[in-house]
């Protein structure tokens, strides 16, 4: 077999669709003739971790693990907290004091590309000698942190290698960066060193084709590889009708999630709808930001509300399967047409019904729409998101069935979307 060296951060116990991506990978790659080595971190700073991932991690696979320098334990300590873990995208960011300003300047302005590029140096040598030892056909980074494609830029230039860098989400004009209050020479270095890894990766894969359009003007050597769903992780029966109609939402759920219409809407079938106050179920699993929680409230809706902290990655697909409607909702922000998340598919392959919110003309619709489901509703538009729960709510109050055919979604899964990857290496090997 080829022999592929895959570099990233986030690999279990860390847990998220950062792990997942490349975990399923390696899954399948000895499938196609590739056989994948990993190189990680040793104690990352996870936002959360899920022991229950290790046992997807093929028997035999060689992992190696480096130590790396993490600044986040310096940062927590300005903002009043312990550790060195870090939180997931904005939840927690809304800075108070002086000291926390800081603290969030220092993250925004002296880690670039971002806080984790302390692991370079460590992994940099360590990478070297796998390549020597194990003689590697090719390299794959994959980021965020994208500061994990700058050791495939340096890989590049020392061992050439084919080299692939695996894009999971925007670089400089990832939402988040908005918030920070970063200085304009902060944004020219971390854009200079963007288009250094584009230019110079042979291949760069992504999640979307709006990454795709966004990323083409510096490598047009681009392939969209989603992140998919693995049957294998799909529980085989389908549950029992739920005691309440329940509205589940599972992952993180930031700030710009907040969508006080759908809130709204709730509360008016809550009087509009006899049994409704006593039927709902709003069941939020997950890193859940206060504001939510706050809207949630003032809606009326906190006797409904059931919150559960994260659950591991098994327990998390059988709520998905469990829910009678499952909730998505893009953030709000300048470029969020091009968010495809990675619960998506996986609420897809559940087969329930998905009231989706967000950019109605965006890469998540359009793909809604091509796996024959509603389309994201705007978050302005009260009459479509109302229209849809009520659908729903009285299927469910008729016993009725508010599963769908999930129709041609296996080009979705992860063991062909592993075959993707292998053809793209295979062309890069056979090229260089």
């Amino acid at each position: 077999m080829k022999k592929v060296l895959i570099i990233t951060y986030y690999w279990p116990p860390g847990s998220g669709p950062g792990v997942q991506r490349f975990l399923k990978f390696s899954k399948y790659l000895r499938e196609f003739g590739w056989e994948p080595i990993i190189l990680t971190v040793e104690n990352g700073s996870y936002p959360s971790k899920d022991a229950s991932l290790v046992k997807d991690i093929p028997e035999g696979l060689k992992v190696f693990k480096t130590k790396t320098f993490e600044p986040f334990q310096w940062y927590n300590i300005l903002k009043g907290k312990k550790g060195k873990s870090t939180g997931v995208g904005m939840v927690g960011m809304q800075e108070q004091s002086w000291l926390q300003k800081l603290a969030l300047h220092i993250r925004a302005n002296y880690f670039i590309p971002d806080a984790r590029k302390g692991w370079k140096k460590y992994a940099l040598k360590k990478a070297k000698s796998i390549i020597q030892e194990e003689h590697v056909d090719a390299i794959i980074t994959t980021g965020p942190p994208h500061s994990a494609h700058l050791i495939g830029l340096d890989l590049k230039k020392q061992m050439n290698l084919p080299w692939v860098a695996d894009m999971r989400d925007p670089w400089t004009t990832v939402f988040y960066n908005e918030f920070f209050p970063r200085t304009e020479s902060t944004k020219q270095k971390d854009k200079s060193l963007e288009d250094l890894v584009l230019q110079s990766a042979d291949g760069v894969a992504v999640v979307s084709n709006g990454l795709k359009q966004e990323f083409l003007d510096r490598n047009d050597n681009i392939s969209i590889i989603y992140n998919g769903f693995d049957e294998t992780d799909l529980p085989l029966s389908i549950p029992q009708r739920n005691k309440r109609f329940t509205i589940s939402y599972v992952g993180n759920f930031k700030p710009n999630q907040n969508v006080e219409v759908l809130w709204e809407v709730l509360s008016e079938i809550k009087k509009e709808e006899l049994d409704f106050s006593n039927d709902l179920e709003l069941f939020l699993t997950g890193n859940v930001d206060a504001s939510v929680t706050q809207s949630i409230q003032l809606h009326g809706l906190q006797d409904n509300l059931n919150l559960s902290p994260f659950v591991a990655h098994q327990e998390a697909v059988h709520r998905m399967m469990s829910a009678d409607m499952l909730l998505f909702v893009i953030p709000k922000s300048e470029r969020n047409k091009l968010i495809i998340t990675g619960k998506l598919f996986e609420y897809l392959a559940t087969g329930n019904s998905i009231l989706g919110i967000g950019p109605v003309d965006g890469d998540a619709s359009a793909l809604l729409q091509d796996a024959n489901r509603s389309p994201l509703s705007d978050y302005k538009d009260k009459e479509s998101i109302k229209k849809q729960l009520l659908i729903a709510y009285q299927k469910w109050k008729n016993q009725e069935s508010n599963r769908v055919e999930v129709g041609d979604i296996k080009r979705f899964s992860r063991k062909g979307l592993t075959e993707q990857l292998t053809n793209k290496l295979n062309t890069l090997c056979n090229e260089n």
